[in-house]
């Protein structure tokens, strides 16, 4: 990581080794991994109920509990652990002390604080219908800056605190090959600034232009990003 993201954002960095996989992998590897996912459905009904909250939470886990916790399952407990503190319905360390550890000497619960996010520097909310049931998706009246085949840049300026700009396409040239839905963008609403719905525009990547002349031939990657990420090559230039 060349920036201070967070664990999460090592997507397209080298040095990890193989991903271990086997087709005949269980679903659950220990009784506690099932009911971590059960536990999961009852916390998040009085936890992140904003788009992105439960996402941000994760990212801002300390390394330790990040990917020496039990693999994902044990991300998903951390989490818990962590929006249930919060959300003010534990006490920081209660549970440390309900499972006999001595008071202080636990886990270091769980995560860095929430970092302020300047409204000043995401885009302007704009009005949209009410949808009629619960969704991401808003019906947005002005048409998307970009269309297909356009040349366009994420340049990554203003990016603190949640985001769903990888860091590995940032500054990188793509080709805008799809127009999806608008959605609300978790940037914003991830720390309870509105929901500044945004185009959401699939931008195609060279895996040359990612990872250089090693990488494999003629693949293209294909990355989802909302439009206020985005730059017009000519303009970014």
């Amino acid at each position: 990581m060349t920036r201070d993201r967070g664990v999460h954002d090592i997507g397209g960095t080298q040095g990890w080794g193989k991903v271990p996989h086997s087709p005949d992998e269980p679903p659950f590897h220990n009784e506690w991994e099932r009911r971590v996912l059960g536990l999961m459905f009852q916390v998040l009904r009085h936890t992140a109920t904003r788009p992105g909250e439960m996402r941000y939470a994760l990212e801002r886990l300390a390394p330790d509990d990040y990917f020496d916790h039990g693999g994902y399952y044990g991300r998903w407990e951390a989490v818990m652990e962590l929006l249930l503190e919060e959300y003010a319905l534990l006490a920081p360390g209660e549970l440390d002390v309900l499972l006999g550890a001595k008071e202080g000497t636990g886990p270091a619960h769980r995560a860095s604080r929430v970092a302020p996010k300047d409204p000043h520097k995401l885009p302007a909310d704009r009005k949209t219908p009410p949808p009629n049931h619960r969704t991401v998706r808003r019906e947005l009246v002005d048409p998307p800056h970009f269309g297909v085949g356009d040349r366009v840049v994420a340049l990554g300026a203003n990016q603190e605190g949640h985001t769903r700009l990888p860091e590995y396409v940032t500054g990188v040239v793509g080709t805008v090959v799809k127009i999806h839905p608008a959605e609300v963008l978790p940037d914003s609403t991830a720390h309870d600034l509105g929901e500044r719905p945004q185009h959401v525009i699939c931008v195609g990547y060279r895996a040359e232009d990612l990872w250089g002349n090693e990488s494999e031939a003629g693949v293209v990657v294909n990355v989802d990003l909302y439009e206020n990420y985005l730059t017009a090559v000519e303009e970014a230039a």
